[in-house]
């Protein structure tokens, strides 16, 4: 009789081992599912940040693009020679350009693309016409200044066009006093450690590339005016 009931229990329910052992694989089970989730949610802020790390590039990038394209070949006027003002070296690059549409119209301004010591990549700017200020200089002290981009661990800035010494065309870290704009500026950015962005170098070929008020003579390579 005994035996019957047991059997019959058993039947009808659960016995304690197996609630335990059902509890357990609950557990375990619950327990996967939250890992997963965190994992999921991790993975997605993740994506998120990456997606717009990389939105923040794409637009200094495009931004960089737009002022560096117009650059003007404008003559220096405290030249003895006919040079454009567009000039740089590794660090910093100075050029004149139209000024945005929402300063239209005035006249061309200067920029000077530079990073500073707290890691921010830099585009100054001043009108050509303001006599506040000293172009010559190679600060920008007393310029408006935009903000391109932070946490900049180094910037690299290289020009290509004619090497004056060799006489052919290749990348070169200098671009001063020269009779024509650069061919092409490539700008290298590298983030702090721990920041993940990735900058792809930005090559840029300005709309203007020849200074149309001088001929490069072939034998010294000096601009000449035309006659």
């Amino acid at each position: 009789m005994t035996k019957a009931r047991d059997r019959m229990l058993r039947e009808r329910g659960y016995t304690l081992v197996e609630m335990l052992v059902t509890l357990a694989i609950t557990g375990l089970l619950a327990a996967m599912l939250l890992s997963g989730l965190s994992s999921a949610n991790g993975f997605i802020t993740r994506t998120a940040k990456r997606a717009g790390g990389d939105d923040a590039v794409y637009e200094a990038q495009r931004m960089l693009r737009t002022r560096i394209e117009g650059l003007r070949p404008a003559i220096r006027l405290d030249s003895m020679e006919p040079t454009v003002d567009a000039q740089g070296d590794a660090a910093s690059f100075s050029f004149q350009a139209p000024p945005p549409d929402a300063a239209q119209p005035d006249a061309p301004w200067r920029y000077r693309l530079q990073t500073t010591a707290d890691g921010a990549l830099m585009l100054y700017h001043a009108s050509s016409l303001d006599q506040r200020y000293d172009f010559g200089a190679p600060g920008a002290t007393g310029w408006q200044g935009q903000r391109i981009i932070d946490n900049v661990a180094a910037m690299r800035i290289s020009y290509f066009g004619r090497d004056p010494i060799s006489n052919g065309r290749r990348w070169q870290t200098r671009w001063f006093r020269r009779p024509q704009p650069p061919d092409l500026v490539r700008i290298s950015v590298r983030f702090r450690d721990g920041d993940d962005r990735q900058w792809p170098d930005l090559v840029i070929r300005p709309h203007a590339t020849v200074n149309t008020a001088c001929k490069i003579d072939a034998l010294t390579g000096r601009c000449a005016f035309e006659t």
